[in-house]
């Protein structure tokens, strides 16, 4: 069964409730893609998440799944934002694509602090 994505205000963010949910319920049925460089998501990233640069995205780009959402992340929106247009731009058959419009602290640990964008 598909996980309906609760959009967020901005074209193509999750809502951030609804992301935290899915993180703690069913992470697996999203494909989590950091999109920080490599350095930055040693430190501390989401447990289900795979590592793409967003510099390396493009090279990439050809492998995403279509068969579950695709969620980009990074520490304030920014890259995860850029991600979602450049799939938009080079694979716009995909329609189940996100990203996550917010700033996010990772701790070593596995935990994580989520703040809305301050507008």
């Amino acid at each position: 069964a598909a996980t309906a994505i609760k959009a967020g205000n901005e074209e193509g963010s999750i809502e951030i409730a609804a992301f935290e949910k899915i993180l703690k319920e069913s992470p697996d049925s999203i494909y989590l893609v950091d999109v920080r460089d490599a350095d930055e998501f040693a430190l501390g990233s989401f447990k289900a998440a795979v590592n793409i640069p967003v510099e390396n995205l493009e090279a990439k780009i050809k492998s995403l799944p279509t068969s579950k959402p695709v969620v980009f992340v990074c520490s304030t929106g920014a890259r995860s934002g850029e991600s979602f247009y450049m799939v938009q731009d080079l694979r716009p058959e995909m329609k189940d694509v996100y990203y996550l419009e917010a700033e996010i602290t990772f701790n070593k640990d596995g935990s994580y602090k989520i703040v809305p964008p301050q507008s």
